[in-house]
């Protein structure tokens, strides 16, 4: 672990590609689309209401004029990130890096005076990398959802980063922030208990009062993410996923982002079952049944009744009927009264989910599935998918980046102050100041 930290905290701005950047750029406009949207959610909107009043301040809520406390705005932008389902993720952490990083770096810096796009963008490449490495070593339990868990020493890292700590306070912060690790359920998502999007905002927060334990002297016992981690909310805790050399390639480079405003683990299904639907132009009435092979973890969302949004965005026979019904899967179609469709909910009930074994021994590295589609007329057809898109291998490009953003941001933001914030962000690094990059996000 150290020696990871010491050379992340070596490489320096000038050693990172071209490549890294562009990821880095992408990963940021891609974020802050996700905390818009998020933050005008219902969901997000009433815990805001109930917030607000209570915790004045002077922290910006990116996205809309108010303002709070330090932590309530840490809290309410790490909610906000994951709340419609379009943050960026990495299949090979097994959860979502940016979403624990983006919403500490965008509040923390508020505390900073003239503090630069070139730093603020170095530090989210290395932040990035410390949680992504940390998703890698920890094994879960079975039933744990994975925001919140891991994720708050990125938090952690990103801040401490920020106040460009030494190593050695790099190490005593990291283990701090395990204690922070909040004990989640995965069926807190596929209930639709919102507390779900609380693990992030909880992990943004913890991740800033991180620093002021470091600095107050207020240290965790040796070993404590290694406890944490192994033995309280997960299984296993490899320090050698700590050993590959961070200099050779990052893993922000190795992420992907989301095309549908569903869990990631529904995307290669529905991107399957649009391939069989198009090709041979199926309509609704012509559907008898619906089969879904996949891994383990995709395999739990098999709910043919959802209760709320939150709910369906965790349901594959629910993804698929939507799309199937509305040809569309972005967060405009929870603007309608899609779970009170008779239509929908007839067509969810003939999709059935199965695990396989054999995908599960390709998962994290790919993440299969295998679609069959049986008509009334008695034809079948099948589709296998590795991969959904937007993963490794076909990135959306930067242009869909930008396109996602503006579909994401566009009830809220102006066209030309669209413009403004993407030129921004794409010359990052010549900034000097990122206040001007809040400027244009208090809307």
């Amino acid at each position: 672990m150290e020696m990871f930290i010491q050379r992340v905290t070596d490489y320096s701005f000038e050693d990172i590609d071209q490549t890294t950047m562009e990821s880095a750029k992408k990963v940021l406009i891609d974020t802050i689309g996700a905390m818009i949207i998020g933050v005008y959610d219902s969901s997000t909107e009433r815990l805001l209401d109930e917030v607000e009043p209570m915790n004045p301040g002077t922290y910006q809520i990116i996205g809309t004029k108010k303002t709070v406390n330090l932590n309530s705005a840490a809290f309410i932008h790490g909610v906000a990130t994951v709340a419609v389902e379009l943050d960026e993720g990495n299949q090979f952490s097994k959860g979502h890096p940016a979403a624990h990083i983006v919403p500490a770096m965008l509040t923390y810096v508020q505390t900073k005076k003239e503090y630069s796009g070139r730093d603020f963008v170095y530090n989210l490449i290395r932040s990035y990398e410390v949680c992504s490495r940390f998703g890698r070593a920890t094994t879960l339990l079975s039933d744990a959802h994975a925001h919140g868990t891991w994720g708050v020493a990125g938090s952690a890292a990103s801040i401490l980063f920020m106040d460009d700590v030494s190593v050695r306070e790099m190490l005593d912060g990291l283990n701090i922030s395990a204690s922070f690790a909040m004990p989640t359920m995965w069926n807190a998502a596929i209930e639709g208990a919102f507390i779900r999007n609380v693990y992030v905002g909880q992990s943004i927060e913890s991740g800033i009062k991180v620093a002021s334990l470091l600095k107050a002297g207020y240290y965790a016992p040796k070993h404590n993410m290694e406890y944490v981690f192994s033995q309280v909310i997960g299984r296993d805790f490899d320090l050698a996923s700590f050993n590959s050399s961070s200099n050779s390639d990052w893993d922000i480079n190795r992420n992907y982002f989301k095309t549908h405003a569903f869990c990631r683990y529904v995307h290669a299904p529905l991107d399957a079952f649009k391939m069989i639907v198009k090709e041979h132009d199926i309509q609704p009435s012509d559907i008898k049944s619906v089969t879904v092979t996949t891994y383990t973890r995709a395999s739990t969302l098999d709910s043919r009744e959802c209760g709320n949004t939150l709910s369906a965005k965790f349901s594959i026979p629910y993804a698929l009927s939507i799309w199937l019904h509305k040809k569309k899967t972005d967060q405009t179609v929870f603007n309608e009264n899609i779970l009170d469709e008779l239509a929908i909910k007839e067509t969810a009930k003939k999709i059935q989910v199965v695990q396989s074994d054999e995908f599960d021994r390709d998962y994290p590295s790919i993440m299969p599935v295998e679609i069959l589609v049986t008509l009334h007329s008695g034809e079948s057809l099948r589709q296998r998918l590795d991969n959904a898109n937007g993963a490794p291998g076909s990135q959306m490009t930067r242009q869909d980046i930008i396109d996602k953003f503006k579909s994401n941001t566009s009830p809220f933001i102006s066209s030309p102050r669209q413009d403004e914030i993407i030129d921004w962000i794409t010359d990052i690094e010549n900034k000097d100041n990122m206040d001007d990059l809040l400027n244009y996000l208090y809307i």
